[in-house]
């Protein structure tokens, strides 16, 4: 099993909403919620304290959070037994079953194995470098996606069998976005970068989200020592931030090159 390791750190910021920076000095305790820059459901421990409103942060979730979580992300959630989003009580339903998978190259895909059964491996999807580093207009249409592979480290008992993984376009896309800016807000603060327009992006105001997000061009070295990294970057006039999700599992050749998630965050103050 790979490292499930994260840096933990509490951040608290001026009392503002994160998403619609509405001052929250004056709101109900149930009114304002922490916000985990890489949702809990992925073992996030970076927390930014009473860093929402209520209201921004159950959009978040349901506009796109939920999906990810749901769909691109299922698979390595189950097979690292990561914490569920929150507490589970007594009346909420079971985790959601891994995809059942097709014996040999069948095509049926009707076999459901336990998570200690399952091949131990998933895939991710690898985007265009973001538009704007580039001067490419990318809209919020997937364009020549390919995929990049994870590599648990163990052995599935029954490896004869093809799996078959939901992957969702715009979801997984907006919550790199929402990690990425959260991460430059929580660290660097909105007076070193103009966060307009991806704060306008994660409030549904425009839909352009592979503008913004991308994976690297060319390859970095990072560690694969933790479960996910972020890393802050200058490129030109815009300031991104790299999201290794999933580092430690990097990919089956065990390189420390990679090519991570990009996002670009805003324009460099």
């Amino acid at each position: 099993m790979r490292s499930l390791v994260m840096r933990q750190h509490d951040y608290r910021l001026d009392g503002r909403c994160v998403y619609c920076r509405t001052d929250m000095s004056g709101y109900a305790a149930d009114e304002v919620t922490d916000e985990h820059i890489i949702p809990r459901a992925l073992n996030g421990t970076l927390v930014i304290r009473n860093g929402a409103c209520a209201e921004c942060a159950r959009l978040s979730n349901k506009n796109y959070e939920a999906a990810a979580l749901n769909s691109d992300l299922l698979v390595p959630r189950r097979l690292l037994e990561l914490k569920a989003s929150r507490r589970r009580g007594k009346n909420q339903s079971a985790p959601r079953p891994l995809p059942p998978v097709a014996l040999g190259d069948c095509g049926v895909f009707d076999l459901d194995l336990a998570r200690e059964d399952y091949p131990q491996f998933f895939s991710l999807v690898v985007f265009q470098p973001a538009g704007l580093l580039i001067g490419v207009d990318r809209g919020g249409d997937l364009q020549n996606p390919s995929f990049q592979s994870f590599n648990l480290g163990g052995k599935s008992r029954d490896s004869d069998v093809t799996t078959k993984h939901t992957m969702i376009n715009g979801p997984f896309a907006m919550m790199l976005a929402k990690i990425a800016y959260c991460y430059a807000t929580a660290e660097w603060g909105e007076s070193f970068f103009d966060a307009k327009d991806i704060r306008d992006l994660l409030l549904g105001r425009r839909n352009d989200v592979y503008n913004f997000v991308g994976n690297t061009e060319s390859p970095e070295r990072l560690t694969t020592r933790i479960l996910h990294g972020l890393y802050v970057r200058h490129r030109g006039e815009w300031l991104t931030v790299l999201v290794h999700l999933f580092a430690s599992c990097h990919d089956t050749k065990d390189s420390s090159d990679c090519h991570p998630y990009e996002v670009v965050v805003g324009r460099a103050l």
